[in-house]
């Protein structure tokens, strides 16, 4: 891992993104109009496409392709990727939503505070839960055991993990730049980049090293 910088992972994201554009912004623009659908298009959302578009990208990564049926093989896995994503959001949206409430009476100030932890919690627990999905996706462990796995992966490397970061909020400010279009690339290509760097960090097998 310590010959594989943060650039050449997003090199190999781009790459691995010209074979599979198809699929990939398939599936995010499938998430954009779905969530229009009143009530359950938010649902059916994170229950099922973005799980399928995180699921995607894990296999393009390990794989080199992928397809929409593989994309939504396997159910099961994806219920439990948004019983993960669910668990590590619960808490700041809570904090989130309280504090909104509180915004418009006469607890602004502890609206604010909460507003502020809620978003400073959620953006942590990002950091430090990004590889339990791909955990799960791995057959290596269960939703809670996945969680444990990504913290302790995290800070044994949070260096690499928080350039990483950084490295991906530049790319979706630059790729807003342009109207926005410039995120129905990188948002995408995201989504080979994070498995690309867990695969990397864990030794695993992918097609990153063929």
């Amino acid at each position: 891992m310590s010959a594989i910088s943060i650039s050449q992972l997003w090199s190999r994201a781009w790459d691995l993104f010209k074979v599979n554009w198809l699929l990939l912004v398939g599936l995010l623009v499938l998430a954009i109009i779905v969530s229009l659908i009143p009530f359950i298009g938010a649902l059916i959302v994170g229950i099922l496409v973005l799980p399928a578009l995180v699921r995607a990208g894990y296999l393009v990564a390990r794989q080199g392709q992928s397809s929409f049926g593989e994309a939504f093989g396997d159910i099961s896995l994806l219920l439990k990727v948004f019983v993960y994503y669910l668990i590590l959001a619960l808490i700041p949206a809570i904090l989130i939503g309280v504090g909104f409430i509180l915004l418009g009476g006469d607890s602004a100030g502890t609206g604010s505070i909460l507003v502020v932890v809620g978003y400073l919690l959620l953006f942590i627990l990002s950091l430090f839960g990004w590889a339990g999905p791909y955990v799960i996706l791995s057959g290596r462990a269960g939703i809670f055991n996945a969680i444990e796995q990504s913290f302790s992966l995290t800070a044994q490397n949070f260096g690499k993990v928080f350039v990483a970061f950084l490295s991906y909020i530049g790319l979706a400010i630059l790729g807003a730049i342009p109207c926005g279009l410039g995120l129905l690339v990188v948002g995408p290509m995201a989504y080979v980049f994070w498995p690309l760097l867990y695969l990397a960090l864990t030794g695993e097998e992918s097609v990153s090293h063929a």
